[in-house]
């Protein structure tokens, strides 16, 4: 990673949370080896679970405008290396990802100045080619800006020409109309610009990593501006998306983020067309923040929508390009860390998020791992956890929220989803001490069923049903602790 990320994720593990931030098969004996013992008395394995057949062959297909009735899954992955299976695409990809976000190097396309005919787009095509062959949909980050037009990888540009020119072209190569593309027309419609743009420290950006932009949002708002004209020039059907923002560990905090950053660019956008997509990160240090608004990063999304719908902009689409969870360090653990890939995911949905991007794809080796891959690409509990989360909701809508009342405990959190005419719970506890994997409480929750089938988030469970209390009074009950289940109603 880049300097400062190393920088960000150091502070933060300060803070107390040390947060740096499969073979082609999953077997069930490899999910079996890993259960924890609570986990395991929570689920025994008295029957072989079976995906459940789903009643409908209706197909929700990846984003094609910024607006989405309805949302459907929103699986998506972190890169920074080329997109090939020597770098973990395969696994990813038969991990269920849908999305994955990468930067571009603008550097290695035009290192020197030229015309867009010169352009070296093999790298860039490479990788694009191999996400569109596994069925992939990409944001690209515009990144690597240069020395020749920029002092900083994602700073401003001396000559915007430049840029707009490069932009076209970028935009041109993948737009699928045959005039200009790629080989093969492989598609890609969203396009951000810059990753963190509302930091404030300038040093902080000379390696990469953020724009330093946070000072000046309405010099970003403009460049926005200039680059949705360009954009929709080359593709009426491509989407500018808002560089993916902190908003959070201000400068007031002591932290290189401005405060005043969303606030700034809205303000210079009102009555204006800069983008298509807002986006930002979320990382649970900073849940206390986001709590008063909603739960976990479903506060931060209700939040930035009030923000936008206060400048006019509340009909646009929200992403969160950026979220997880160590895998160490003082709070993290690969127990913590396959929870949240269920929770984090489940509330993106919930909060109706079309896209949500799980930071990152493999352990980076410079502290937290917080991959779903580790430093060899060997599939982690998380990957495990990710890979049974697609299997169960890839053609889920999310409904509602669990009543209290439903969930006869504030400590109990649940979602509800719906496959076809399959209802899928997704349902966990979670008391105060959330970065405690061992003192959520136990609780009892009663499904409305006469046949349910219980799935942990590693695959492993089995079917209830309602007679075994010596009752049918299609009442089940079934004990539910910290690591979610996916409580499945059968017909």
């Amino acid at each position: 990673m880049k300097s400062f990320l190393k920088k960000y994720w150091y502070v933060i593990g300060l803070l107390g949370w040390g947060l740096f931030l499969l073979a082609s098969k999953i077997t069930p004996g490899y999910a079996q080896q890993n259960l924890g013992s609570a986990e395991q008395s929570a689920q025994p394995a008295t029957q072989a679970v079976t995906q459940p057949t789903l009643l409908t062959s209706t197909l929700y297909l990846p984003l094609v405008t910024s607006y989405w009735a309805d949302v459907a899954p929103n699986f998506g992955v972190q890169f920074y290396s080329p997109l090939d299976a020597a770098n973990g695409l395969d696994i990813i990809a038969q991990g269920g990802a849908q999305w994955i976000r990468v930067p571009l190097n603008w550097a290695a396309i035009e290192p020197v100045n030229t015309t867009p005919e010169y352009y070296n787009w093999s790298a860039l095509d490479y990788s694009v080619n191999n996400a569109v062959t596994q069925n992939i949909n990409l944001i690209l980050i515009l990144d690597g800006q240069p020395s020749w037009v920029a002092a900083y990888p994602m700073g401003p540009v001396s000559n915007t020409a430049e840029l707009r020119q490069f932009f076209g072209a970028l935009v041109e190569r993948y737009d699928g109309d045959g005039v200009n593309d790629i080989p093969g027309s492989a598609i890609v419609k969203y396009f951000e610009i810059y990753n963190e743009p509302d930091n404030g420290k300038v040093e902080n950006c000379i390696y990469g990593g953020c724009g330093p932009w946070g000072h000046n949002g309405t010099g970003y708002a403009s460049l926005l501006q200039e680059l949705y004209r360009v954009m929709k020039s080359a593709s009426p059907q491509a989407q500018l998306v808002f560089g993916g923002m902190a908003l959070n560990w201000f400068e007031d905090e002591g932290g290189p983020f401005v405060r005043s950053f969303l606030e700034d660019v809205l303000n210079a956008c009102r009555g204006q067309t800069c983008f298509d997509v807002m986006n930002f990160h979320y990382y649970p240090p900073f849940r206390p923040t986001w709590e008063p608004y909603g739960k976990d990063m479903i506060g931060k999304a209700n939040y930035v929508r009030q923000r936008l719908t206060t400048y006019g902009f509340g009909h646009l689409p929200v992403i969160c390009s950026e979220f997880g969870w160590s895998g160490s360090g003082s709070w993290g653990s690969d127990e913590l860390q396959s929870r949240y890939v269920v929770k984090g995911f489940t509330r993106a949905m919930a909060a109706r998020l079309p896209v949500a991007i799980w930071f990152m794809k493999h352990d980076s080796g410079e502290g937290g791992r917080p991959g779903l891959l580790d430093t060899e690409l060997n599939p982690k509990l998380s990957y495990l956890a990710f890979a049974i989360l697609t299997q169960q909701l890839h053609q889920a809508l999310y409904q509602r929220t669990l009543t209290i009342a439903e969930a006869g405990s504030t400590q109990m959190e649940g979602y509800v989803f719906q496959a076809g005419r399959q209802r899928i719970d997704v349902i966990w506890t979670e008391d105060g001490t959330w970065t405690n994997p061992n003192d959520d409480p136990w609780l009892p929750f009663t499904a409305v069923a006469s046949r349910l089938q219980v799935v942990d988030k590693f695959g492993n469970g089995r079917i209830y049903t309602d007679a075994e209390d010596g009752i049918t009074d299609r009442r089940i009950t079934v004990l539910v602790g910290g690591s979610p289940l996916y409580l499945i109603y059968e017909p």
